[in-house]
């Protein structure tokens, strides 16, 4: 990636001599990091460290990130059938909105109906059930990005941001990532970047305004916010 990386960001600083410009990249694997280009201004990347949610997502018959959805004899798979809303359509009948969400995403129609019709207590529940095996591996993998990014940074002579994170991607009534266990990962995350120098960090992808979480999360989106402004 590293030649298209590269001119898309020279174009982008020829026409934008003032604004500093970067890409965007999920999943900043360490080994790979040095072959990015060297063109961009800020080392911007976005953690979603899937871990308990990857898990689901393979039981529920979906991929997520880099990883491709698995072969399932039956879609729903029994998992996601169990935890789908009584009033769910079925799966033939069921498409979004408008056609092109399809197109300009790129998200498969099974993701849609999960997100769409997922029951968001079932849904939460199975990820408490189940994250206790997964909460150290991803508090590893998130600590390493982090610190690898740092130094990429350092190497290269230009900040570092989080844009992204921290879980993964959930439907939108869900509360994993904004309640206790979430919560304290985010707060990991947030802590550790500053820790490593990082310039911008978001609290979690969650903490925005068309998300729940920004009415109902205030005061701690104010208390974690206020360790990342206060520099």
């Amino acid at each position: 990636m590293a030649g298209p990386l590269g001119r898309a960001v020279e174009l982008l600083r020829a026409r934008h001599p003032g604004i500093p410009v970067t890409y965007s990249l999920g999943e900043p694997w360490p080994l790979e990091l040095d072959e990015l280009p060297e063109q961009a201004q800020i080392t911007h990347f976005h953690f979603y460290v899937y871990g308990v949610l990857g898990a689901l997502y393979q039981a529920a018959g979906l991929g997520h990130g880099t990883e491709q959805a698995p072969l399932t004899a039956t879609w729903p798979t029994p998992e996601l059938a169990r935890m789908l809303r009584p009033d769910a359509p079925a799966f033939a009948d069921c498409q979004p909105d408008e056609p092109w969400r399809l197109a300009a995403t790129g998200i498969p129609r099974e993701l849609f109906y999960a997100h769409d019709w997922v029951h968001p207590d079932r849904w939460d529940l199975w990820l408490y059930d189940n994250h206790l095996p997964h909460r150290e591996a991803m508090r590893q993998t998130l600590a390493l990005w982090v610190d690898s990014v740092a130094g990429f940074a350092r190497r290269r002579g230009i900040p570092a941001v989080l844009g992204e994170g921290v879980v993964g991607y959930t439907p939108l009534l869900t509360r994993f990532e904004e309640d206790a266990v979430g919560k304290d990962l985010a707060e990991f995350v947030v802590d550790r970047c500053l820790e490593a120098g990082f310039k911008g960090v978001v609290l979690t992808s969650n903490a925005a305004p068309h998300h729940p979480m920004w009415n109902t999360d205030q005061d701690w989106m104010r208390r974690v916010n206020a360790r990342i402004t206060v520099g």
